[in-house]
């Protein structure tokens, strides 16, 4: 019900934006929906992937291409989108998944970075350093509102779709995986599967974001596939609160905002948004989520305990 009311809610609002005011929604519903990909794997599976940034970027790159060089319309490049991120997602992940912890991690920002490389090098094909650009979609696509309205859109199913896997018995295995793979292993759950599996609903969500984030933005550089860009969907996790189902879109929100302001003012915002996240893991390890909810319970308890004493 929350959710629906939030979504409702993100609807209404659309015609009273102005036009920077809908590209930045849009962005943050972007970089929510990014964000969410990759905490299915960090907060069901228990998985932390440096690599999230070559699914985002295989999808912005299939969209770009497709529409570019292959003169496919805007929209039918969506399921292709999709299909590459997941076909990515298949490979690295059958590599990746069987190792574990800081193994895991490093290999999935390697292949991120050989894909960042070949993205930057191969100027016959992508278009190298320069990037593919002129990317605005057809029609009313092409508009800001109708645009904001397809990726609140696609927000909204890719987010129903994730609750409906957090409580299906798919997603109990996961974090039965994640709490102890061995002991969940020793039950009947195919824990390669499982976690491959997740790997790649993962990617394709992932692929869903970076082709949005192309057709905002209009083009398509090689940094989609840097390391960076899945030090966002990182960022934007703790800052919202992992443990949360909802976190990571709160994070993405609040990770926009605070670059915006601080950009504004100086450009050393790294160092400021640095500090900032340092403070939330040491002092609020929930994130802004928890820390929310925890000022909304705040009086309850206080009158509890008052009455109590």
């Amino acid at each position: 019900m929350r959710l629906a009311l939030l979504l409702a809610a993100l609807a209404l609002l659309g015609p009273f934006m102005s036009e920077y005011g809908l590209k930045l929604a849009s962005e943050a519903l972007i970089l929510g929906l990014y964000a969410m990909a990759f905490n299915l794997l960090f907060r069901q599976a228990g998985l932390l992937s440096f690599g999230q940034a070559a699914f985002f970027g295989l999808g912005a790159y299939a969209m770009a291409l497709l529409t570019q060089k292959a003169g496919w319309p805007f929209l039918a490049t969506l399921p292709a989108s999709l299909l590459v991120s997941a076909l990515g997602a298949l490979i690295i992940g059958f590599f990746s998944i069987r190792l574990t912890r800081i193994y895991f991690t490093m290999l999935t920002l390697a292949f991120a970075q050989l894909l960042y490389a070949i993205a930057h090098k191969w100027y016959a094909f992508t278009g190298g350093d320069n990037g593919i650009t002129d990317l605005r979609p057809p029609g009313l696509l092409g508009e800001s509102l109708p645009f904001y309205y397809l990726v609140l859109l696609a927000f909204a199913l890719a987010v129903i779709f994730l609750a409906a896997l957090e409580g299906s018995p798919f997603g109990y295995a996961l974090r039965a995986l994640r709490d102890n793979r061995a002991r969940a292993e020793a039950v009947g759950i195919d824990g390669f599967r499982h976690l491959l599996l997740a790997f790649v609903i993962s990617g394709g969500l992932s692929g869903l974001a970076g082709f949005l984030q192309g057709a905002l933005q209009r083009s398509v550089f090689p940094d989609y596939l840097f390391w960076t860009r899945s030090a966002e969907a990182i960022l934007s996790t703790i800052l919202g609160g992992s443990g949360f189902f909802l976190g990571p879109a709160v994070g993405a929100s609040a990770f926009l905002l605070l670059r915006v302001v601080v950009q504004a003012k100086t450009e050393y915002w790294p160092f400021f948004l640095g500090v900032l996240l340092l403070l939330m893991v040491l002092f609020f390890p929930r994130g802004l989520t928890g820390l929310a909810l925890g000022l909304i319970k705040w009086p309850t308890e206080v009158r509890r305990g008052a009455s109590g004493g």
